[in-house]
């Protein structure tokens, strides 16, 4: 799921919601681009057996967006477990993956120096319009590929 803003100041923000990563826990990430740079919001981690078959990830998933509805992005950023500013100087690329017949579409965010990259799956996405507004957001700031499906995976 994707939302996009403009706020008073007319500058664009575009929040990917509901990104999973990892495997024993999988982690539930949210990323929000701006002009400026990429937040990245790890929202917690959910074991198969508690987790997940109990849809805890969904429940979360929908809990924050309730707080993004409410309280923005300020309200994210106090919510979730860990949060990491990456401007675009630390950006080496973002890519995104419509994923295939078996795969989930796929966002990656490569870094430069000692941040960690991030890559995750996500749910719920309309990969075009997705592309449409990452590549608004971040214009010529960094790189920028939409790696449309081939297939299988």
């Amino acid at each position: 799921m994707t939302d996009t803003d403009a706020g008073a100041t007319d500058t664009a923000r575009v929040r990917v919601h509901y990104g999973m990563a990892g495997s024993v826990p999988l982690q539930l990430y949210e990323f929000v681009f701006e002009p400026a740079g990429c937040y990245v919001l790890d929202c917690g981690a959910f074991t198969p057996l508690f987790g997940l078959t109990t849809g805890r990830h969904t429940r979360r998933a929908a809990a924050l967006d309730t707080v993004y509805d409410e309280q923005g992005l300020d309200g994210l950023l106090a919510v979730a477990d860990t949060t990491t500013w990456l401007a675009w100087e630390t950006v080496a690329r973002v890519a995104l993956h419509d994923g295939g017949r078996f795969t989930r579409p796929k966002l990656t965010v490569e870094t430069r120096g000692e941040a960690p990259s991030r890559s995750v799956r996500l749910h719920g996405v309309d990969t075009a319009s997705l592309a449409d507004s990452l590549r608004a957001v971040v214009g010529d700031s960094v790189r920028f590929d939409h790696v449309e499906s081939t297939g299988l995976f």
